[in-house]
């Protein structure tokens, strides 16, 4: 390399090094943290929605809440966003003088467990870096929290046409009557309320499925199946979704702490959710004609598009192992076959969620024979990402 070049080289980094500083980045392109000097006076935090001060919002409205102050410096900031209910929290950060709708906006969403709820008070906490404890609060009521049940091109809740439940288990009753079908092999599945001890993460209300089975093979406990009505055109799934590598199904699980107790027996922590999506492989209405599981069922039990001695049943296992509430997430393409011949296990062995006509939320027990239990909530299907609720 010549002198020339070299010397080149030396101004393009030099003017780089001096593009960073001035920016207000770090040379790898973060940004910087400005501690407020001792002259830092604080500004005054306002929640503003729609463009005016106010003590409630409705972020189901799908406008953002908006912050608002002028410092006398620029500074590092961070605004800390608390249901007082809820628990949930949200922090927005960034570095400058000025807060307002481009830098300092929230849509009501979450980082940690807790979802915001309808109804409760949000206090808003903003805090400088240098300067020790709270600069400024503001605190707004929310009225209706943000609507995550929407359905999107890129968002469903486990619901089909043909029924109004949705599996976040919300609304009145104290069982799931909403549910299509509750099967319960030695099992019961439980609408909970959430307490001190318990907290749903979505909402107040949560999916319980306890017992011990009844099979023979003492595995297969009970859960909740939401079934394509017979009659409808389309499938389970919106019916652009068709590609196995964008569908994503996730759920809240509960953990193995403060496992529940039935008829003075301790549940034990033995438990496995099976996610499963049943596809209707032959596309017809299956009957005791032509399916050999109907076939063998008492007269009069109820049909419709899968066949579960000869389609297709996919299974996302969550066996429960962990503590607390956490997010499970799996790609459609990463489904496991069914074991079970005599429940899905035996299809054509193609991906083809354009098909899907149930979903099923199942407990298993393994070991088997033993007294288990699972708590759920917000079953949902994603495309082309799994769900984030920070987002």
């Amino acid at each position: 390399m010549n002198r020339f070049k070299k010397l080149g080289l030396v101004a393009i980094s030099t003017l780089v090094l001096v593009s960073c500083k001035k920016s207000g980045l770090n040379e790898g392109g973060t940004p910087k943290n400005i501690a407020a000097s001792g002259n830092f006076s604080c500004g005054t935090l306002d929640a503003q929605f729609g463009g005016a001060s106010t003590p409630t919002i409705d972020l189901s409205l799908g406008l953002p809440l908006e912050f608002a102050a002028t410092f006398n410096e620029t500074v590092s900031w961070k605004i800390v966003l608390r249901g007082q209910s809820s628990t949930a929290v949200k922090t927005i950060s960034g570095t400058s003088s000025v807060l307002n709708a481009s830098n300092a906006t929230w849509i009501g969403n979450h980082d940690e467990l807790y979802f915001f709820e309808s109804g409760e008070k949000v206090s808003a906490d903003l805090i400088i870096s240098g300067k020790a404890g709270i600069c400024s609060s503001d605190t707004v009521t929310i009225v209706n929290a943000r609507n995550f049940k929407t359905v999107t091109p890129t968002f469903m809740l486990i619901n089909g046409a043909a029924s109004t439940f949705n599996s976040d288990f919300e609304g009145s009753g104290s069982t799931i009557n909403n549910f299509h079908t509750q099967f319960n092999i030695g099992g019961s599945t439980l609408r909970m309320v959430q307490d001190d001890v318990i907290r749903a993460p979505e909402g107040q209300y949560y999916l319980r499925i306890i017992g011990k089975s009844a099979e023979q093979n003492g595995f297969f406990v009970g859960g909740l199946q939401h079934r394509k009505n017979p009659a409808a055109s389309t499938y389970f799934l919106p019916v652009t979704w068709t590609d196995p590598e964008k569908i994503y199904l996730n759920v809240y699980v509960r953990g193995i702490d403060n496992l529940p107790s039935l008829n003075g027996q301790q549940a034990k922590a033995y438990a496995t959710l099976n996610f499963e999506c049943h596809e209707d492989d032959r596309g017809d209405n299956s009957t005791a004609a032509n399916c050999d599981y109907y076939a063998k069922k008492p007269t009069g039990t109820g049909t419709d598009h899968f066949c579960p001695s000869s389609e297709d049943s996919w299974v996302f296992k969550i066996p429960v192992q962990h503590t607390g509430w956490k997010l499970f997430s799996c790609k459609y393409s990463d489904l496991l076959p069914s074991e079970d011949f005599a429940n899905g296990g035996f299809g054509n062995r193609k991906l083809e969620p354009q098909k899907v006509c149930r979903v099923q939320l199942g407990m298993v027990s393994s070991p088997p024979f033993n007294l288990v239990s699972i708590d759920a909530d917000f079953a949902c299907f994603t495309y082309g990402a799994p769900f984030d609720p920070k987002k």
